[in-house]
């Protein structure tokens, strides 16, 4: 496979997938086809063997089950896209064998050594997220009151990392736990914290927030030493930090400069919080006004894939029955 044909794959998994998840998917990808090539051997013709070999290579090297997931899941929409780009003419190949037997991401079966972190984390393809007590775990770990607010904060309220650093301090109303956000597009909105946040918030605005420099001249929530309000990549660069602490951290990847790419960010926390308040009862259409998202079909799809145990469980205790 040319580099232009494999161009192709690699921009339909991008459009197809959300950014983070093609910015994932993508890194994984192209190491696969690195690695082939090592080997003497094409993308296009790689089989079930290949990417079985290559698996054990990402558990082999990073000993990390969420790791090898994240790999077979890449592969499983890299070659379902070259699929259909050969379908429609788009690239030469024989993908003959393909409809009878699924393609080779599909037939790869291979077991992760350490399957402990995996279901923990990927129950729900495709999106990375932490569980109620990881979140916990990680903000215990964070060193300043300011940090553990945040991790709080962006978990109890699925803000985006840009919207929280936008917080003014007038947007929040403590006695109502309620906070107005400037979300995207021009479209505001309210979230609401628990009052187990009521310490750590009234601590930070009365006690910690005056003193830091720039607070007499800021509005927002969050000023800092250099600057009036706190920065994406400040939060960031926060979380990623607490993560590695906390042992949470993966790395899976690296960015086209060359920076490694880690599976807990800011936005995981956004993810997070998505996939308690699903747990916890939230229907979608409340969960998308939450979350600021354009329409409720957005949330569905980044959210609502099958959990197959969760099927059983509600077949056998909820399943409908004509037997009195």
């Amino acid at each position: 496979m040319n580099d232009d044909d494999f161009q192709q794959v690699i921009r339909r998994v991008e459009n197809n997938k959300s950014e983070q998840t093609a910015v994932q998917y993508i890194a994984k990808i192209r190491d696969f086809r690195e690695w082939l090539q090592d080997r003497d051997t094409d993308f296009e013709e790689a089989d079930a063997i290949d990417i079985e070999d290559w698996l054990a290579h990402l558990d082999e090297r990073y000993s990390n089950a969420s790791s090898v997931g994240k790999g077979e899941a890449s592969l499983i929409a890299a070659y379902e896209e070259l699929n259909k780009l050969i379908q429609a003419e788009r690239i030469d190949g024989d993908n003959s064998e393909w409809g009878r037997f699924g393609t080779p991401a599909e037939q790869a079966d291979y077991s992760p050594q350490d399957s402990s972190t995996y279901k923990s984390r990927e129950t729900r393809e495709d999106v990375e997220y932490l569980k109620p007590s990881e979140v916990d775990k990680l903000a215990k770990n964070t060193e300043r009151l300011r940090d553990e607010l945040i991790i709080r904060l962006l978990f109890q309220t699925g803000l985006r990392v840009t919207e929280l650093c936008e917080i003014r301090e007038n947007d929040i109303d403590r006695g109502e736990r309620e906070i107005n956000i400037r979300g995207k597009g021009q479209k505001n909105r309210a979230v609401l914290y628990q009052p187990s946040l009521d310490l750590l918030m009234d601590v930070w605005i009365d006690e910690r927030r005056p003193a830091v420099y720039y607070a007499d001249e800021s509005k927002y929530l969050f000023p800092t030493s250099h600057s009036e309000n706190i920065t994406s990549q400040t939060v960031e660069e926060m979380v990623r930090k607490t993560a590695e602490r906390a042992e949470l951290q993966e790395v899976y990847g690296q960015n086209a400069d060359g920076n490694n790419l880690h599976t807990v960010t800011p936005h995981v926390l956004r993810h997070s919080f998505a996939m308690a308040a699903l747990d916890n009862g939230w229907d979608v259409y409340t969960l998308s006004q939450a979350l600021g998202h354009a329409d409720a079909e957005t949330t569905t799809s980044t959210y609502l894939h099958e959990d197959k145990e969760k099927k059983r469980r509600a077949f056998r205790q909820r399943g409908p029955t004509t037997d009195d």
